[in-house]
């Protein structure tokens, strides 16, 4: 089968399925990771794959090549208010391109917005799987781009006709009486990870990797459980913060001592998501704050990582993730002092703590490894090629 994926990419990661030198200079592409496993799982099992993105550098069409893989860039507008104007109608129409010139057998889009929008403008079969709520972001992000945003989110989701989800909590948030996504979630990169014996030292190590410092992210609640924390289990107990808005002096570092509970936090700032896998297993405990996920791939990473995690009872697609508290803790995350009950709780259990990193081991493998989660998107493109035959060029409209 040939199978085109419309989405943003880490084009530098997918390198060594390309025929290219080490010398050679390729697009970046617009980022992201969630999406690689599934062109790993894709080409392991023997289809043809082609990536339609986009990239604000590459202001000419680039197509790169190799053996299995085909990667079309196209240009992505670096300015907000002239994608908003027309709804991101020139990215539509420049994936759009790529798809005709590429002719797959059908077209799996991401995050239902330009790159849906591509592949809905190319009249191919399509798939599209949804990773967001627009209107939850607005709500926490209210500005005129997500507004944009939700316009063509919208759109999406009246034009499109199949749909999948990558948790429950996101399908029931974007259902409709003509629309009921199938939930498949994201696949995860295999990485280090091993069965945690309980940590009995004076060291304990608990770990955050959040993108942003924002309301929806919550970490304010977590710095004034940690202080909590260390007056228990004592000062050898550290909180190390990893994300964009987490180095030293950045916003989450001047809120911390601003309001006194910066002792012991270890503001560690940005780490690509290579360190980040790296680093994990050196960890004791994951805490993730949010206050809402749609998926909650961080999670999943910890989990293979064989680090237990406490995070939100009622924080979105969380729960589903842990199997409703049998591979985490669940607590209140909008309550410093539950957040504090839960850690020092985790961390004074041996069995429970040791239980949880071996479950979670096992869940990862069970639930959100690279064959299972190919598995399942095959069936989902063998299921939508049998029911839609191609669409002529004639769909390319707006």
């Amino acid at each position: 089968m040939k199978i085109g994926l419309s989405t943003t990419i880490d084009v530098t990661a997918l390198r060594s399925h390309l025929n290219v030198t080490a010398e050679d200079v390729i697009p970046s592409g617009m980022g992201g990771s969630a999406i690689t496993p599934l062109i790993q799982g894709l080409l392991e099992a023997g289809h043809q794959v082609s990536v339609y993105s986009l990239d604000p550098n590459v202001t000419t069409p680039v197509i790169l090549r190799g053996t299995q893989l085909t990667v079309y860039v196209g240009h992505f507008r670096p300015r907000a208010r002239h994608r908003c104007f027309d709804l991101f109608k020139q990215e539509g129409q420049e994936l759009a391109r790529f798809i005709h010139q590429d002719q797959p057998d059908i077209v799996h889009a991401h995050w239902g917005y330009e790159f849906a929008l591509g592949a809905l403008l190319s009249g191919y079969p399509h798939l599209i799987t949804l990773h967001d709520d627009p209107w939850l972001i607005l709500r926490y992000v209210p500005d005129l781009y997500r507004v944009a945003r939700l316009l063509l989110k919208l759109r999406i989701l009246r034009k499109g006709k199949n749909f999948t989800a990558v948790s429950p909590y996101l399908a029931e948030a974007l259902e409709s009486p003509t629309r009921r996504p199938i939930v498949i979630p994201n696949a995860v990169w295999p990485a280090p990870g091993y069965v945690h014996l309980f940590p009995t030292g004076p060291r304990r190590r608990i770990v955050s990797m959040i993108a942003e410092w924002s309301s929806r992210k919550n970490v304010s609640s977590a710095l004034l459980a940690f202080r909590e924390v260390r007056q228990q289990l004592g000062p050898g107990t550290e909180y190390w913060l990893y994300g964009t808005d987490y180095d030293l002096n950045g916003p989450a570092h001047r809120w911390a001592k601003a309001h006194g509970v910066a002792d012991g936090v270890r503001f560690a700032g940005k780490a690509s998501h290579t360190e980040m896998t790296t680093l994990l297993p050196d960890f004791d405990v994951m805490l993730h704050p949010s206050r809402e996920e749609s998926f909650g791939l961080t999670l999943i990473e910890a989990m293979q990582a064989g680090v237990p995690i406490v995070a939100g009872a009622e924080s979105g697609a969380v729960p589903w993730v842990l199997a409703n508290g049998k591979r985490g803790i669940l607590t209140d995350i909008n309550s410093p002092a539950a957040i504090a009950t839960s850690l020092c709780h985790l961390l004074t259990q041996p069995q429970q703590y040791e239980q949880l990193s071996k479950q979670g081991i096992t869940s990862v493998q069970e639930r959100f490894s690279i064959p299972i989660v190919t598995a399942m998107y095959e069936e989902q493109y063998r299921r939508v090629l049998g029911q839609i035959a191609p669409q002529s060029v004639s769909a390319l409209s707006y």
